[in-house]
């Protein structure tokens, strides 16, 4: 086998191991997803039960509103606890960050096809990988956008510059391809 077969051998088998580490790390994404989706709605479902018991174990002080900053941005929990609603703001949060979750198994499945197609084929530049690089890209720069505007551009520009070069390089193969 020459060099350039040995290099080939090498990155499929490499993809092949990050296929692997993204369906293990889905699966468990998903587990830990479902959990908080599930104690999310079952806090906002039962707020009674759960605030009367947050109320009582403040008022014995097994536990401080400050131990709880760490959840939340600014005041919020300390004004929701006022108001006895902190099963209401757990329970959001906890659905919240299943939410999230689930948005980054939705990424992971799009890399995980992404790694599956190298590993399966003889060149990265076709225009499976690109479709799904540019959902991928898509979801990211829009999570991104979320949280930090100038961050997120900047992942967008980095995205479409990585996109632009997959479609270059998928119309070099298909001339290739052609003239073989």
């Amino acid at each position: 086998m020459n060099e350039n077969n040995l290099k080939i051998k090498k990155i499929q088998k490499s993809s092949k191991a990050a296929f692997t580490v993204t369906n293990i790390v889905k699966i468990f994404l998903i587990v830990v997803a479902v959990i908080l989706l599930i104690t999310g709605f079952i806090m906002i479902g039962r707020q009674e039960f759960f605030n009367a018991s947050f109320d009582a174990a403040l008022r014995y002080g097994e536990f401080t509103v400050e131990e709880f900053d760490w959840a939340f941005e600014g005041q919020m929990l300390q004004h929701m606890m006022e108001d006895g609603q902190i099963a209401l703001a757990l329970g959001l949060y906890l659905t919240e960050m299943g939410v999230v979750l689930v948005c980054f198994t939705v990424v992971l499945h799009f890399v995980g096809k992404v790694f599956k197609t190298f590993q399966e084929s003889y060149s990265p530049f076709q225009p499976k990988v690109i479709r799904n690089l540019r959902i991928t890209f898509i979801l990211l720069t829009l999570y991104t956008l979320s949280t930090s505007l100038g961050i997120g551009l900047i992942a967008g520009l980095a995205s479409w510059c990585v996109l632009n070069i997959f479609e270059y390089g998928c119309e070099l193969q298909k001339q290739s391809d052609e003239t073989l």
